[in-house]
This record gives C-alpha cells, sequence and structure tokens, in this order.
C-alpha cells in the first residue's frame, strides 16, 4: 500500500475501495463512500490517504474476523470499532470441522450415549401426551 498516490480527490480513493477491495458498483455507492473518508479523516485528523489507508485496513479485518461487510458496515460506522484480533481473543463464530464431527459421531461411544438420548426424549415425549 506504499505506492497510493497522495494528490487523488477522496472520491477516487472511495472508487478504488469499491472496485478494487470490496468488488461493488461505484455509482451508487459513492457518495456513500466518500462521505465514510471524509468523516474518517475529520474525526481522526487524518489525510485522505490516510483515511484511505484505515478503510482499507478496517475492510480486510473485518472479512478476517468473519464480519459482514455490507452498506450498513459504512452507513452505521461499524468500520470504525474494527479491530484487530488478539490471539486466544473471543470469537463470535468458528468454522465447524465437519470431518471433526463425523470422526468422533461414528464412535461407539457417541452412537451409545445418542441412543440412550434419544430413548429418554422418546420417553418423555409420550409421558407428556395427553390420552385422546
Amino acid at each position: 500500500m506504499s505506492d497510493i498516490p497522495q494528490d487523488l480527490h477522496e472520491l477516487e480513493y472511495s472508487r478504488h475501495i469499491l472496485e478494487e477491495i470490496l468488488g461493488w458498483p461505484a455509482k451508487s455507492n459513492l457518495e456513500m463512500m466518500g462521505d465514510c473518508l471524509r468523516s474518517i479523516g475529520k474525526s481522526r485528523r487524518l489525510t485522505p490517504v490516510q483515511s484511505y489507508k484505515y478503510m482499507a485496513r478496517a475492510i480486510r479485518l473485518a472479512k478476517e474476523q468473519s464480519i459482514p461487510i455490507d452498506r450498513f458496515f459504512f452507513l452505521e460506522g461499524k468500520y470504525t470499532d474494527i479491530r484487530p484480533e488478539k490471539p486466544n481473543g473471543f470469537r463470535l463464530y468458528e468454522r465447524i470441522d465437519r470431518s471433526a464431527i463425523e470422526a468422533e459421531q461414528a464412535t461407539p461411544e457417541w452412537q451409545e450415549l445418542s441412543a440412550l438420548a434419544r430413548a429418554k426424549l422418546r420417553e418423555i415425549s409420550e409421558s407428556k401426551r395427553m390420552p385422546a
């Protein structure tokens, strides 16, 4: 990111973020992104280039943390809340390892406990039924 031109207008930085980083159409989103860059610049006293770098970093970190990036991410200013994850930090979502689940469910212990749980649930549901 060190080769960023220093003399562009905010809307040109906005267009690059939208088209190159997000893959969004610039036409309907350009003013929104420009407003976000301008807001970052004013609130943090950043140059347009620094605002661009701030936004690009926030988008990258949000993607890495599986945070949804949509219009509301920008309209509600959620990009200002993005922080690098700390090692062993709390994550709201972890990818499910389907092969590990299948391996665990294939064990005799799991199958036995599953059968016991199903039998107990069946017993409970039958005892709760009202006679007709």
